[in-house]
């Protein structure tokens, strides 16, 4: 039986699944408790954020969800040593606008470029992260959007 919701619970469950999932990552029970407890509320924000914005440009929420679960572990604030801005960790020199809003438009960008030229979400993924497609990154990517896709089948958002 297949039940329908509103975009905004899809979204909203998903960024929990996956936001516990990061929570699962973390070395120690103890850890783990003070990440659910501090982190996971502004980074299940981030996600539905960056998951509503993958829905405006007619982006795969599941895919978006995945690269921001894994490049940052849903957090805005982080600056990687090449430049990299925001949760989709997408260079502004390449992919910032004008017209942007935040750097999660420019990290939409970039995935929408990859994704674009790309068979996969793994592919994407290698691409967007210029791993490569049989990189660990490319396959956990695809693998989180994979989970997500199994632990919503039974939803469908109208």
């Amino acid at each position: 039986m297949i039940i329908p919701v509103t975009i905004e619970r899809l979204i909203s469950l998903l960024c929990a699944i996956s936001v516990h999932a990061s929570a699962l990552e973390t070395s120690s029970e103890s850890a783990r408790e003070r990440y659910l407890r501090t982190s996971a509320p502004k980074a299940h924000r981030v996600c539905r954020l960056v998951a509503h914005r993958a829905h405006e440009h007619g982006l795969d929420i599941y895919e978006v969800i995945a690269v921001s679960q894994h490049e940052t572990r849903h957090r805005t604030d982080l600056v990687g040593s090449s430049g990299e801005r925001g949760p989709l960790q997408a260079i502004p020199k390449y992919w910032k606008r004008k017209s942007d809003r935040d750097a999660i438009d420019s990290g939409l960008r970039a995935w929408s470029y990859y994704r674009a030229r790309s068979t996969s979400t793994q592919e994407a993924a290698g691409k967007f992260n210029g791993s490569g497609s049989k990189s660990r990154y490319a396959r956990e990517v695809a693998e989180h959007a994979e989970m997500l896709r199994e632990k919503t089948s039974w939803m469908i958002a109208r």
